[in-house]
């Protein structure tokens, strides 16, 4: 491996950088019933390592963002999964504050995959991974997330409960989630041309099954029934294979000798915090999933 490039064989704690199926339910249908499965008797989540911002080794850029760019959209899906769990039993009535909580927990741990996803180089992202989701679809958009249909309401702040005293803390996670998404949008894509705007004829076509079996293709997301057992399951390995991922190549790999920071400047005040939070962040959020008190929630 000439100059120390693990070209083609990037790893994350020894395992090879590919990306596995994630099992979900179809969106609006609740957990399957598994007889004698719990989540209860599960191991303690492991200790969150430390990583690095910037990467020693050199990487072949192309495993690892793939990986990164499939795997941090898997974490957002199973994250948005437990989001309409809480929404969808509290259409009109406030959540209690641990559920309150669990959905600011759920919102920040969005962030962090965004961020996490959006790590590789801008000239990579559009020779590579916008390459590839083109060649998925044309108009190939994330509006076709199915997962996301259902926790639409929440973000565009449209659930009846929003907005009060006891929503402080979801508020401001809304908020730091809602500057995350703008700034790292415009930094992958400056001009704000998405492939769905640039496809004029699909601008103003509505989303349909056929388009988001298109997305979950992409992604690798499989639609079956799950257990509230195994998706919580399904989580904590993903987080853990983030976190494997970071401590081998740091939050900004090191492509050709560079490092491409994606926070810099004033206008990434905002994410600036969430930089060395990463794992953490999603760690938090895993954890509220697997909390016994939200077992029921969303069944």
């Amino acid at each position: 491996m000439s100059g120390g490039l693990r070209t083609g064989r990037d790893r994350a704690g020894g395992r090879p950088l590919r990306p596995r199926p994630l099992f979900l339910p179809e969106p609006g249908r609740p957990f399957a019933v598994v007889p004698d499965e719990t989540t209860g008797n599960e191991p303690p989540a492991p200790e969150v390592p430390e990583y690095g911002i910037f990467g020693v080794h050199p990487v072949d850029p192309e495993p690892v963002f793939r990986y990164r760019w499939i795997l941090g959209h898997q974490v957002s899906f199973a994250l948005w999964r437990a989001m309409s769990g809480i929404i969808g039993d509290h259409e009109s009535t406030v959540p209690g504050p641990a559920e309150l909580d669990s959905l600011a927990a759920f919102v920040d741990g969005y962030s962090a995959a965004l961020l996490y996803a959006s790590t590789v180089p801008r000239p990579h992202y559009h020779s590579h991974v916008r390459r590839s989701m083109a060649l998925q679809h044309p108009a190939f958009s994330g509006t076709w997330a199915p997962d996301y249909r259902p926790v639409g309401r929440l973000f565009r702040g449209k659930m009846r409960w929003q907005g009060g005293l006891s929503c402080a803390g979801l508020d401001a996670a809304m908020a730091r989630n809602a500057a995350t998404h703008d700034y790292l949008a415009d930094h992958l894509v400056p001009n704000g041309r998405s492939l769905l705007r640039q496809s004029a004829h699909e601008a103003a076509s509505t989303v349909s099954r056929e388009k988001e079996a298109l997305y979950d293709e992409f992604f690798l997301t499989v639609r079956r029934p799950v257990g509230r057992a195994e998706f919580v399951r399904q989580l904590r390995a993903r987080v853990a294979e983030v976190g494997q991922d970071l401590a081998c190549h740091g939050l900004y790999p090191n492509v050709g000798g560079q490092h491409h920071p994606v926070v810099s400047g004033p206008a990434g005040a905002a994410l600036i915090t969430l930089v060395p939070e990463v794992l953490r962040t999603l760690a938090r959020a895993a954890r509220f999933v697997a909390a016994p008190r939200l077992q029921g929630v969303g069944r």
